[in-house]
């Protein structure tokens, strides 16, 4: 696994906890001071899923780009 490999999924699971946290956040301060003033907010949790899926793309290209690159470099060893 290469060092962009390993970055790619340290983000990605960076940006699931974050939309863990702060849905939990948005959430109970929407059941605190009310729904009606909190009810925006529950779009940074959105946001964060989008930047994780974002993450979960880029690394799965990655992987396939680089076993590409390894079959290619194996085909010519031969």
């Amino acid at each position: 696994m290469s060092s962009l490999a390993k970055v790619n999924s340290i983000l990605e699971k960076f940006w699931w906890a974050m939309t863990v946290a702060t849905f939990i956040l948005v959430l109970v301060m929407a059941i605190m001071r009310g729904f009606h003033k909190w009810a925006f907010y529950f779009l940074v949790p959105v946001l964060t899923i989008l930047m994780a899926l974002m993450r979960r793309f880029m690394r799965k290209k990655l992987e396939k780009s680089e076993a590409e690159k390894a079959n290619r470099e194996a085909e010519s060893k031969k």
